[in-house]
């Protein structure tokens, strides 16, 4: 008689353990099916750039090499930009003479080589044609870094059958962009080559970059 009571006992304790089970099991397929359409949408997919147009922060090394009158050399380039008006180019090498900072924001550009007192001025090509002999169009150069014509009139545009960018004729310079490469979702050049006919002569400026910090 006891054994037949502990064996119904058991029978209904095991059907109670398998019906808890069912529970908990379809109350986590429950759970795991509204927390999936969750997944495309995190902040970090909303955030991230989806074309090359709206790719304006970054972290960029590579090395700047300047052919003119007055200097004919390079320098290690440490390039941070965050958003379209704010950067910062670090210089250094014999190029930089040591290190030269130039640093842009809404409100203009500053120039600071070695020890020497901030330099300021409204445009970055003018401020380093002051300080350093040779123009750098930072503003332009942040369209142009990625493979595209920067705002205003232009002349000469040519692309490849990728649609890449290969020249252009821009703000008084002459274009020629090359090495594409991919770089997480975008292709962007490695070498970018720009002349001018500065004040006291033809410039050659080559940036050839190593390294994107997207």
């Amino acid at each position: 008689m006891h054994q037949t009571i502990e064996k119904t006992i058991a029978r209904k304790f095991h059907w109670l353990l398998l019906a808890s089970l069912a529970l908990l099991i379809s109350a986590c397929a429950g759970q795991k099916t509204k927390e999936q359409p969750e997944k495309p949408g995190s902040t970090v997919e909303n955030n991230a750039p989806q074309t090359v147009v709206e790719f304006t922060q970054w972290n960029l090394k590579g090395k700047l090499g300047v052919r003119s009158p007055k200097e004919n050399g390079s320098a290690n380039l440490a390039w941070l930009q965050g958003g379209a008006e704010n950067f910062r180019l670090h210089l250094s090498g014999p190029l930089g003479a040591g290190t030269t900072i130039i640093t842009g924001s809404a409100g203009g550009v500053s120039l600071v080589r070695g020890g020497q007192p901030p330099i300021y001025a409204r445009n970055p090509a003018e401020l380093t044609q002051e300080a350093l002999g040779w123009p750098l169009p930072a503003r332009e150069m942040f369209y142009w870094v990625r493979g595209l014509p920067a705002p205003g009139a232009k002349n000469g545009e040519q692309r490849n059958a990728q649609g890449q960018l290969q020249s252009l004729q821009q703000s008084g310079w002459a274009l020629t962009f090359s090495d594409y490469r991919s770089e997480g979702s975008f292709m962007l050049p490695a070498r970018i080559k720009a002349q001018t006919n500065g004040p006291a002569g033809p410039v050659l400026v080559t940036l050839v970059i190593k390294d994107w910090g997207l």
